[in-house]
This record gives C-alpha cells, sequence and structure tokens, in this order.
C-alpha cells in the first residue's frame, strides 16, 4: 500500500514544545551542566528524527534549568542557608555577605568565599604573589565574578578566594580587598597584580599599603599602542623583560627621546611597576601579565549562566576535584626540587657552548659569551646570585649560573637541587593541597538559617538591561581581532579581493550625472527664469514696467535692451524681499505667590 500522507520530519511542527524539550533536557543538563541549545538541538533531531526551531529548545533548556536548579529569586534566598553549610563542613572558611536596603526590602549586594584549605595551601605552598581580576557574568544578573588565584611552585593557578560583587567600583573592590585581606592576612612580603582597573588599583593601595603593586603589560601595552605608533616603540617590550636598570634605562630612553608625551602618559595613566628591574628578587615570580587570572577565567567559561548558589558551588566543587588531583600528583614525586624544574634546567644546560666559565673559588667565578666579548658576568653560588641578576628574581639559576655549575660538576659531584630556592620543592608542593575541600550536601539538607527577612536579588540601579537575551560572548577589542582592521573586502562582482563592487573595473569609467540643487532659492528660480514661454507674451518691456513703484537695476537694463533676456541678465537675481517683523508672543504674567 502506496503511503500518500505527508513528512513531518523536515517540518517544525507544534508537537515538540517547550515542555517536551524540557523534559529531555533534564537528563542532559544533570550530565553536563554547561550543554548549549545548540547541542540539545542537535541530539533531540537526531535521536527522535523531528526539526526543531532553536528557540523552542533554547526556553525548553531554561524550563529545565529552572526546574533542576530553582528560580533565580531563589537563588539568593538559600545564599544564608549555602553559607552556614559551608561553615559546618569546613571549619576554618571565610563566607561573608553583604546586602542592601531599599524601600524597606533587603537586596543582594556582594558574595565572599575562601575555604580553609586554600588558605592554609596559599600561605604554606604558595610564593607570595596574588593575582586579582573579575568576568561579567552570563545570566540574568550581570554582576561580576571577581577571583583571587596565586602561583604554586609547578607555575600552575592556585584558586585563594572568589566572590560575586555588582560591578568594578571603588565600593565593592574595597569591601572585597578587605574580605581578602581577612582571609591571607597581612603577609610582610607580597605581590599584588590587576589589571587596568583604576577602582581596583585604589582598593590594593588602601588595604594593602605596603604590597608591591604590579599591572598587566599586555593591558598596558595595548593602551598605549591607541596613543603612540611606530617601530620604536616596540622597545617597552625588551625594556620590561630585561632584569639590569642599565638595559632598562638604555630601550626607555629611546622611546622617551620618540617622543615627549611617553612619560607623562606612563607616570599619569601606568605608574604602577610593570618592568622586571623594579620587582622585588624575595617573590621568585617574574611574571610581567596577568595570565593566572585569565586561566581561572577560561575555566569557569562555560557555568557562568548558572544561578548564584549554583554558581558558587559548582565552583567549590571544582576546587574539590583540583586539589584531589594535585594532591595524587605530589604523592608520586620523588626527591627535593620538582621534578619538571630539574628537567627544565638539564635541557637549558645542553646549549650552552658559547658560555666560558673560570672558576676563582669554588663557589665563585666569571663568565663570558664568546658571541659578544664585551660582556662577562659575575656568579656566586653559595648566595644564588649572577649580576644578569635572573637567578635573584627567578630562584632559578640563569645561564651563566649553569655553565659555571658545569664546570664544578667536572671537577667533583654537584646537586643541581641545591642551587634551586625552596619554593620549587616537592614539600611545599604537598603542603600548598593537602588540605581537603569538604564535600557538601544538597540543598534541601542545608541547615535553615532565619535571617528576619527575605533576600531579594540585587538592585538594577543605575543600569538598564537591554532587548533579547543576555550577551555570553565578550565583543573583543581591536588588538584582539575583534575589528576589521587588516581584513580584505571581496567584491561580489568579478570576485577578485581588495575592493566591493561599487567600485569594481569592471563597471567601466561612466561617470555619475551630476545632481542639481536639492533646495534651489525660493525667491529666485533659473529654471523659470530660462524657460521660453509657449504662447504669446508681452515685450519686455512692459513685463518690466507692468509692476507698480519704482524701476530697479534690473528692470533698467531690461529697458535698455530690448529684446529677449540673455543669460546675465537673467541670472542677475532681485533683491530679498524684506524680512517681517515677528509679533512678540504675549504670555500672561506668572502670580505672585500673595496674590494667590
Amino acid at each position: 500500500m502506496e503511503h500518500i500522507c505527508s513528512s513531518t520530519s523536515g517540518k517544525v511542527t507544534s508537537m515538540t514544545s517547550q515542555s517536551w524539550v524540557a523534559d529531555k533536557a533534564v537528563a542532559m543538563l544533570k550530565k553536563d551542566p554547561t550543554v548549549v541549545a545548540v547541542k540539545i538541538l542537535k541530539d533531540l533531531q537526531d535521536e527522535h528524527h523531528v526539526t526543531l526551531n532553536y528557540h523552542t529548545v533554547w526556553k525548553g533548556k531554561q524550563k529545565a534549568a529552572t526546574g533542576l536548579y530553582g528560580s533565580w529569586e531563589e537563588s539568593f534566598r538559600m545564599l544564608y542557608n549555602y553559607k552556614a553549610e559551608i561553615e559546618l563542613r569546613s571549619s576554618g572558611s571565610i563566607v561573608e555577605i553583604d546586602t542592601t536596603t531599599h524601600e524597606g526590602e533587603v537586596h543582594f549586594s556582594k558574595l565572599f568565599i575562601a575555604f580553609k584549605p586554600c588558605i592554609d595551601g596559599f600561605v604554606n605552598g604558595c610564593r607570595p604573589y596574588i593575582s586579582i581580576d573579575s568576568t561579567h557574568l552570563n545570566g540574568k544578573w550581570n554582576g561580576q565574578l571577581a577571583i583571587v588565584t596565586a602561583l604554586d611552585g609547578h607555575n600552575w593557578m592556585f584558586p585563594v578566594a572568589y566572590g560575586f560583587i555588582e560591578s568594578e567600583n571603588g565600593d565593592n573592590w574595597a569591601w572585597f580587598m578587605n574580605q581578602v585581606k581577612k582571609a591571607i592576612g597581612d603577609p610582610p612580603v607580597l605581590v599584588v597584580c590587576t589589571d587596568a582597573c583604576k577602582g581596583l588599583e585604589n582598593a590594593v593601595k588602601k588595604v594593602f599599603p605596603q604590597a608591591e603593586q604590579r599591572e598587566c603589560f599586555r593591558h598596558m601595552w595595548h593602551n598605549f599602542q591607541k596613543y603612540f605608533h611606530g617601530d620604536v616603540f616596540g622597545r617597552l617590550w625588551p625594556a620590561a623583560r630585561a632584569y639590569r636598570p642599565e638595559e632598562y634605562q638604555h630601550h626607555m630612553a629611546k622611546v622617551f627621546d620618540a617622543s615627549e608625551k611617553v612619560y607623562p602618559y606612563l607616570r599619569d595613566y601606568h605608574n604602577l611597576l610593570w618592568m622586571w628591574c623594579m620587582f622585588n628578587p624575595a617573590i621568585k615570580c617574574d611574571y610581567i601579565n596577568n595570565n593566572l587570572a585569565e586561566c581561572f577565567n577560561a575555566w569557569v567559561r562555560d557555568i557562568k549562566d548558572l544561578p548564584i548558589v549554583q554558581l558558587a558551588d559548582k565552583i567549590r566543587e571544582m576546587i574539590m576535584e583540583l586539589f584531589r588531583k594535585r594532591r595524587m600528583i605530589g604523592e608520586r614525586f620523588t626527591g627535593i626540587i620538582l621534578p619538571f624544574v630539574i628537567h627544565q634546567l638539564n635541557a637549558k644546560t645542553r646549549g650552552l657552548g658559547h658560555l666560558k666559565a673560570k672558576a676563582s673559588a669554588d663557589w665563585s667565578g666569571e663568565v663570558k659569551n664568546a658571541y659578544k666579548e664585551d660582556e662577562r658576568h659575575v656568579v656566586k653560588t653559595l648566595t644564588h646570585e649572577c649580576t644578569c641578576l635572573q637567578w635573584q628574581h627567578t630562584g632559578k639559576p640563569c645561564d651563566h649560573a649553569l655553565a659555571f655549575i658545569n664546570v664544578l660538576q667536572a671537577r667533583n659531584f654537584v646537586n643541581m637541587e641545591d642551587y634551586v630556592h625552596e619554593y620549587y620543592s616537592v614539600s611545599r608542593f604537598r603542603a600548598a593541597y593537602e588540605g581537603v575541600i569538604e564535600p557538601l550536601t544538597d540543598k534541601n539538607q542545608w541547615p535553615h538559617v532565619d535571617t528576619g527577612f527575605v533576600l531579594r536579588p540585587p538592585i538594577p540601579i543605575g543600569k538598564k538591561k537591554g532587548a533579547g537575551r543576555t550577551r555570553k560572548q565578550r565583543i573583543k577589542s581591536w588588538w584582539e581581532g575583534g575589528s576589521r582592521k587588516g581584513s580584505l573586502n571581496k567584491c561580489r562582482k568579478c570576485g577578485e579581493v581588495g575592493h566591493r563592487e561599487a567600485g569594481c573595473p569592471q563597471n567601466g569609467t561612466n561617470k555619475r550625472k551630476s545632481r542639481g540643487k536639492k533646495n534651489p532659492s525660493p525667491w529666485f528660480d533659473v529654471s523659470v527664469s530660462n524657460a521660453v514661454p509657449s504662447t504669446p507674451t508681452k515685450s519686455n518691456n512692459d513685463a518690466t514696467c507692468s509692476g507698480p513703484g519704482a524701476v530697479t537695476r534690473s528692470q533698467a537694463a531690461a529697458q535698455a535692451s530690448p529684446g529677449p533676456v540673455t543669460r546675465s541678465q537673467a541670472a542677475t537675481p532681485p533683491p530679498k524681499p524684506p524680512a517681517k517683523e515677528k509679533k512678540k508672543k504675549m504670555t500672561p504674567k506668572r502670580k505672585k505667590l500673595s496674590d494667590l
């Protein structure tokens, strides 16, 4: 029997409603909370052989997420219960919630979370270096996820604390930095690296006045390029990577000579530290970029649209798994120094044939560069020093120190672990991840906290939500490839690159006809005066003298030369009519309060 009914596999039907999609998407969200609507649409079409509308799938996913995680309003109401659960399971952790009151209602403002194992791991196992930044949230609340990251001995990103603020202003950053100080204390030696945010910069200066504050050179460089162009300004890169002050001053002198505006610009807008020669050698970290914060942002990129409690708990879960994984890695390490550091130094020793070392003692010597006869550095192995200053800043032997150590190793046994700083030791790495992030129960088992009020979502003061859905992809700047700078146009007519269809050579050389005036003068129209009358008219003398009043100059010229009006005569415009006097608008006077 032949089927004559039409197929519905290629049509968008009403049977696949949002509720149907939500019912199917719950299992997908449980398996992967970061799944996107496009993936759900493709899986449902392949499995059920139906054609779905993207808008239907997106709405269905939102319904499934609401049923799975709860509404956004409920998420804010659960914050105090979540705080009590963390304090119950992980003693010593810091969870602070800040609120504001508006028209008798309490609204959420800020949140800060620092787990006890993260605090102890930073103090006992990491270098005194923290990177602070924030990233936009993609959910219904357009707030900021603020993060504090550190650096372990393996140069891996170490999460210290995180939180949520409404926006990047001075007050919010000051509150957040005060919570950071409450968590890690006030170390005698500390470095804080930030981006170009002035609110964060001022907050760090206020809360940690003794700390060394560094600025991300990448952000500074791209801001610098907006005002200064030329190859000579590229010397900022070798200047930033110069350990010796003399080398830094050499490159900056070339930059200052190129433009007298460079020095006041750097002094007024980028007065933080971004050059190696000014860093504190005790930190043993020569990072000039804020890459640690960018690593954390990429780590949580796919979950930033979750409700606030679910997002905070998801980050806790990710940190818990990270600690367990790295704790297991640390247990397999042997020796004193981390294996990757030893492998790195051994690899560098294979390309040092151009360095010639001569020893004055078993702990002191000089190293010459065969390619540069005028370059010579002094190495002191007892104090871990080299005149190039790289060993002091990084905590690992530089090329000159490695060349001298090879000379010592030829005479007697030398242990490379004796020349590496303690920050790269296995014991410090294990101490960083020794603590355990405690697991938590589900929200139905959290302690119920009676605050006496209902915590509501933040107040959208000064912000207007745009039309449509919240943007999830950040608008890239021009130096990230977000603009059309450097791109070529392709002609749709000939297919060649470098021009558009309007300017295609195949269009020929025909010029456009010039247009006349859009708004000719209302008191003189040349087209009317030059028009040939279709019916017999009076002579020019009669025409010019028909009107009463004094004879004008143009009329007299027409009378003196009878016949048709010439072009020069027609081009002479009559005088403008006198402007009409504007009548004053009579408005009633205001009544005084005494007359009422």
